[in-house]
């Protein structure tokens, strides 16, 4: 029996939550608006009774004006084994974050993605990719906003481009 030559990996197709009807989207987190301090969990998604074991998990934020330098907004993510019992308040479903913010992510464990703001004009922060495993079957994203202003108020949900996503790294094994 020969032994394989070497592992590839491919990317599978990215769950993409935002705003409803923004392009791209798959999944609903309405980050519209989001106010500083706030938060905002995001429609829950079945990774299948067997999932990659490696996914990338991205967060790009969009403000109306350049927030400070080294303020944060984070992206938290709530894992499930039945769609049911969530960590942190976290239900599954596109809504508010519940108001005790600080108290509640601590139960959601270490942010998946932390974007910093940078010291320039840019209004559209995008995070370099980062790895992480899955730990159960259902996963929501928490988005936590502490850039000391609002993201982005969009006059249609098409233009939106605040939005997490996660890509499934896919491997193989090849001869």
């Amino acid at each position: 029996m020969a032994l394989p030559d070497y592992f590839k990996w491919g990317q599978g197709t990215p769950i993409v939550w935002g705003e409803a009807g923004a392009s791209g989207v798959t999944n609903t987190l309405s980050l519209d608006a989001l106010a500083n301090g706030s938060g905002r969990m995001g429609a829950a998604v079945d990774l299948g009774p067997l999932w990659d074991q490696n996914f990338l998990a991205i967060l790009w934020a969009e403000t109306g004006t350049a927030p400070t330098a080294g303020n944060l907004v984070e992206l938290y993510l709530a894992w499930s084994h039945d769609n049911t019992n969530w960590p942190g308040k976290v239900t599954g479903l596109d809504a508010a974050y519940p108001a005790t913010v600080a108290a509640n992510k601590l139960q959601l464990g270490l942010p998946a993605v932390t974007l910093k703001a940078t010291n320039d004009a840019t209004t559209v922060l995008k995070q370099n990719p980062v790895k992480i495993r899955p730990k159960a079957r259902y996963v929501a994203p928490v988005v936590i906003n502490m850039l000391g202003l609002a993201l982005r108020d969009e006059a249609t949900a098409t233009d939106n481009g605040s939005r997490a996503i996660l890509v499934p790294l896919l491997s193989s094994i090849e001869d």
